[in-house]
């Protein structure tokens, strides 16, 4: 049924009951009617028959007649302690005076006295004829208070008596007591007496036959001793519970009555329990009834007119809205969000999901989790339980993730774009895709970085706060999948919680050097909460700590570590400021430390020192190895001057780049395969031209930001010498675009200038020089041996001048491939031919 097809009382009732009320009162529109009615009535379905009776007879309010529902009397006694002058409350249909009318009697409401009279005097005692009721016998019959049912006898003697006389261990003392603290009324301890002489098992497990109190009768008699008593449990699901149902003559809990109420829903036409009716009597499911619009309540938080979840002392709140409380799981330990939380059991929304019921699914055959149900009630779990549908905005089939206002089905991306989705946040009020329970994603991330943060029970150290500030930078969806989806990098964030020290890189250093502890270390360092510093050369550092200690000998250990701090490393921490350690310089040296330890762990295989060592053994070792092994040359001859060891050496490894490159006709094809090819990414594209037309290296490359691209708009120029090179089409476009394009993952955090043309997987860093090689391998372009191949190609027609203005190259360097490219012709060709 339709919002449009319902009346006013029946969506509306609070303002058609407070319209009514002024109308009636003028002293009432200085009452709050609507808190008056939030007060007295806490069920929609009086209200809702208080503002269809008021709406046919309005004078019920001033008249004072005893007719219509007792909610008009409850109103009007509430109303004129608010102050309202002229409400009259209805008297009494017998007696005619101001009372609580509690009862009914020929169609008028009656008080509680009057009531009783006439129930009184409808039964009479069956012995004396006396309207003193005071109970039924055995067989139904009144009895008054002189010949009570019970007689002269005491109903919790006999009755304990009947316990003791079974074998349960209990002496009748202990059993009466046990009945008094059960059942303290003569007529209750009378029909349990009833109950045990009719059915004499009650006690040993057939109590869902009994009486209700049958249950805790048992559980005072095990409290005080007894044995071989059973606590009744449920018939249907076999549930140590209270069964304070009825289903098919027995007694049964809460939940299986629920279940053996099943009809056709009106809505849907499945079968299945009933959640409720509809405004026209016609019984519907639960999902239904949350979607019919006849059970939809304004929400005391966002305002929205939807179905309320949970009661609040406002009135209620949805789903969206619904705050679940923090507390430490009793299943898996962790401090989540959980349900029970005021208990000592409380259950994260994980561990719940988890403890859902399994079955074998109807359709896929798979032992499962259910997530939902056939129209016939057989499980599904949640792959078929939501099978993909067309939606209506693509056209394409996929799982719905949402539906429009009215009722079409959407798919995550379009149900993303969709207004239906934006709805107002209950804390900052920013109109978005709401995360959870009423909160947008950026008020959720502030909540759970701050759970994440503190340790369990405390608050935020102060030594974590920048930490805080920085991860409220990213976008909020980023960071609360960093929180909830990547395990490591939630448990790094909660060790940083725990430990008593600043937030350091050297903190952030003892975890494992794993793309998780370098991701959140970047995006520190780009929010400012760790100062910046050269990653490569940091390690580099650990790495040779790790690669050296790896050398057997603790005298040939320390030479190693005595070469590599005063050697390589030395050059590489004397690189002029705002310059950082390249890839290329790092991995230079690992080789040259690797080969230098395997040297060392070969000489101690052969039982011989590095002091010991002769040319003949190092140049066995040369021969058996890849080229490679001569870059320990430096390490030798530094060796052979300090004096531990012999006068060693090793050759030099060949500068003859001719040799190594790639021909004319395959450069200029690659070039005409990225031009063309819109297959590819653009920054492969750009990044591929940049090195086949410009020679640059792609550690050049890679730290390319916005700012070396000179734009006129009809040409564009790079600047990467002294003087811009001008760039030509289409390779400006696609630079254009590029530009255009700063979207990846390192552009979660806003970054002041530079801004990187190819960004890295890490916030607010460029792409990694080895990355970048990769992906030109990948489609087809060796770095290497192209970029030779052009600095052949410019060398032998521009002078090394113009080169080293140009492309940003040393003068020296200009020299060198000038004289490289002499023998680039003939020359050339029979080196590619011997190949």
């Amino acid at each position: 049924m339709s919002d449009g097809e319902l009346p006013r009382c029946a969506t509306e009732p609070e303002a058609v009951v407070s319209e009514i009320v002024r109308s009636a009162d003028a002293a009432c529109e200085q009452i709050d009617v609507a808190a008056v009615l939030r007060s007295v009535f806490r069920q929609r379905p009086q209200l809702r028959t208080l503002a269809e009776v008021l709406q046919a007879r309005p004078d019920l309010l001033t008249s004072g007649r005893p007719e219509g529902p007792r909610t008009i009397e409850r109103l009007i006694r509430a109303l004129r302690e608010a102050g309202a002058q002229k409400l009259v409350l209805p008297r009494c249909g017998d007696c005619g005076r101001e009372r609580p009318l509690t009862g009914l009697g020929d169609g008028a409401r009656i008080c509680g006295a009057c009531s009783n009279r006439r129930l009184w005097r409808a039964n009479p005692c069956v012995i004396c004829g006396s309207t003193t009721l005071a109970g039924r016998d055995r067989a139904g019959r009144p009895r008054c208070r002189a010949h009570p049912p019970w007689g002269s006898t005491d109903p919790a003697r006999e009755l304990a008596k009947l316990i003791a006389a079974d074998s349960f261990g209990i002496s009748p003392e202990s059993a009466r007591l046990a009945i008094r603290s059960v059942e303290p009324t003569r007529p209750g301890q009378l029909r349990l007496l009833w109950a045990l002489e009719d059915i004499p098992g009650l006690l040993t497990g057939r109590g869902a036959e009994g009486p209700p109190k049958i249950s805790a009768l048992a559980q005072a008699l095990i409290d005080r001793g007894a044995h071989g008593v059973v606590i009744p449990s449920c018939p249907f699901c076999e549930r140590t519970t209270e069964l304070k149902q009825r289903r098919d003559g027995l007694r049964c809990c809460e939940s299986c009555r629920y279940e053996s109420k099943i009809e056709t829903c009106a809505d849907c036409r499945r079968v299945r329990p009933i959640g409720g009716r509809r405004y026209d009597g016609q019984p519907v499911c639960g999902t239904c009834r949350q979607h019919d619009p006849f059970n939809h309540r304004p929400c005391s938080i966002c305002g929205a007119l939807r179905f309320r979840n949970s009661r609040t002392d406002d009135g209620g709140v949805c789903a969206a809205c619904r705050e679940i409380p923090t507390a430490i799981c009793a299943t898996c330990g962790e401090r989540r969000r959980c349900y029970f939380a005021g208990t000592d059991a409380p259950k994260c929304l994980p561990c719940s999901a988890k403890e859902r019921e399994e079955a074998v699914c109807a359709s896929c055959g798979n032992h499962r989790r259910v997530n939902n149900r056939t129209a016939t009630g057989e499980p599904l779990c949640g792959n078929c339980g939501n099978k993909p549908k067309p939606c209506t905005e693509c056209g394409g089939t996929f799982r719905i993730s949402g539906r429009t206002p009215e009722g079409d089905p959407l798919c995550q991306t379009c149900w993303a774009k969709h207004p239906a989705a934006r709805r107002p946040c209950i804390r900052c009020g920013s109109v978005e895709r709401l995360y959870r329970h009423g909160c947008c994603a950026a008020c959720a991330r502030s909540a759970d970085l701050r759970d994440v943060l503190s340790p369990p029970g405390g608050l935020m150290r102060p030594d974590v706060e920048p930490v805080f500030h920085a991860l409220l930078k990213p976008p909020p969806r980023t960071v609360l999948h960093w929180i909830h989806k990547v395990p490591a990098r939630r448990a790094v964030l909660q060790t940083l919680a725990t430990e008593q020290e600043p937030v350091t890189h050297e903190a952030l250093d003892r975890f494992a050097s794993a793309p998780t502890v370098e991701y959140l270390r970047a995006a520190l360092v780009a929010a400012g909460a760790l100062p910046a510093r050269d990653e490569q050369l940091a390690r580099l550092e650990r790495w040779l700590v790790r690669t050296i200690g790896r050398v057997s000998s603790p005298e040939e250990r320390r030479i190693l570590r005595n070469y590599t701090n005063w050697q390589p490393l030395r050059r590489l921490r004397r690189i002029p400021a705002g310059q950082l350690v390249t890839h290329g310089r790092a991995e230079t040296v690992r080789v040259e430390i690797r080969n230098a330890a395997r040297l060392l762990e070969w000489l101690h295989d052969s039982d011989t020192s590095l002091a010991a060592c002769t040319q003949d053994q190092v140049d066995a070792w040369l021969d058996d190895g890849p080229a490679t092994r001569a870059t320990v040359r430096r390490f030798l001859l530094w060796t052979s001057i300090r004096g531990h060891s012999r006068p060693l050496t090793a050759p030099v490894i060949s500068t003859y780049f001719a040799a190594r490159t790639i021909g004319k006709d395959q450069r200029w094809a690659l070039v005409r395969e990225l031009v063309h090819d819109e297959q590819l990414q653009v920054a492969d594209r750009v990044a591929g031209l940049l090195l086949l037309l410009f020679a640059q290296p792609v550690g050049r490359i890679s730290r390319l930001t916005t700012e070396h691209i000179v734009d006129h708009g009809d040409t564009l120029a790079l600047r990467l010498g002294l003087v811009p090179v001008e760039v030509p089409a289409p390779l400006d476009d696609l630079i254009r675009q590029l530009r255009a394009r700063r979207n990846g993952p390192a552009a979660t955090v806003p970054l002041e200038e530079p801004k990187w043309l190819f960004h890295s997987l890490y916030p607010g860093q460029p792409i990694d020089p080895h990355t970048l090689g990769r992906r030109l391998k990948s489609i087809g372009v060796p770095p290497r041996l192209a970029r030779h191949a052009s600095l052949m190609d410019i060398a032998s027609e521009l002078p090394a001048v113009v080169i080293s203005r140009l492309l940003g190259f040393h003068q020296t360097t200009g020299d060198n491939w000038a004289r490289e490219s002499q023998g680039f012709g003939a020359s050339y060709a029979a080196d590619i031919s011997r190949r």
